[in-house]
Formats: structure tokens, C-alpha cells, sequence
């Protein structure tokens, strides 16, 4: 007999399998279109920056325990939303007492957590929960 917890695990693994698999399709369906569409987020983006342009707001969305986009830039005094799509319970933070440190605390599936960025520079960070999801906050000058 299979108990009510084991139950739960077996379903929720099977709902993070399908999600994988949905995703690699999606990756499939726009490497076959060549990209067309592809302009990056509002205001564009070039070639020299790999795509990402600066902005005042972002979001980065976690889901099959990965940051999407690994690394986002904003402006100096600009926000970035960290938004839940994943059965897991994760997290974004920095190591503690860095300069421009944080922490969005625990986030379940349809939890977000926006946070202000003043100072210029890159900050990495990762999932308390999940070691191997990484990703990098690139805060700009306001100006450029």
C-alpha cells in the first residue's frame, strides 16, 4: 500500500518531469523558428550585450530549479521581482554581509519578492535549498 506522502512526492515529481519536458520542447519549437520574433525584453537589446538591456524594473522567474534569465541587469535604483513557478520552495540570496547583499526568503509556488538595487555592481547568488541554482544581478548606472 502506498502512503498518502509517498503519493504526494510521486505526484509532484511527475508534475516537475512533465514541466521539463514542456520547457524542452518550447527551447525545441523556438531553435526551429531560427529565433524569429526574438527582440529581447522592452527597450531591445544588441548584440554587445548579449541581449539583456538595463531597466528600472525586471523579473526573473524560477522554474525546473533554474533563475531564468541567470543573470539580469538593472539600473541603479531599479527593482527586480523574483517570481515562484516551481513546485519546490526556493530562495534568492547573496552570502551575508557583502556589499549590496540579499535575500528574498523562502518562496513557494506562486510567491514573488521584489527588491530595490542601489549600488552599481554584480552580485551573485543561489537557492539555500538548491546549492546548484545560481545566478548574477548586474546593477548599472542609473545614467547609462
Amino acid at each position: 500500500m502506498i502512503r498518502a506522502g509517498a503519493l504526494r512526492r510521486m505526484r509532484g515529481m511527475a508534475l516537475r518531469i512533465n514541466r521539463a519536458r514542456a520547457a524542452a520542447l518550447l527551447v525545441l519549437a523556438g531553435a526551429s523558428l531560427g529565433g524569429a520574433g526574438c527582440g529581447g525584453s522592452e527597450g531591445g537589446g544588441s548584440a554587445g550585450d548579449g541581449g539583456r538591456t538595463a531597466s528600472a524594473k525586471q523579473t526573473v522567474q524560477i522554474a525546473s530549479y533554474k533563475y531564468l534569465p541567470e543573470t539580469v541587469e538593472v539600473q541603479a535604483g531599479g527593482s527586480i521581482t523574483w517570481k515562484n513557478e516551481d513546485d519546490a520552495l526556493h530562495s534568492a540570496q547573496t552570502d551575508d554581509g557583502g556589499m549590496g547583499a540579499f535575500d528574498t526568503k523562502d518562496l513557494d509556488l506562486g510567491d514573488s519578492k521584489r527588491l530595490t538595487f542601489e549600488e552599481p555592481g554584480t552580485y551573485s547568488y543561489y537557492c539555500i535549498y538548491h546549492r546548484f541554482m545560481e545566478g548574477t544581478v548586474e546593477v548599472v548606472p542609473s545614467d547609462r
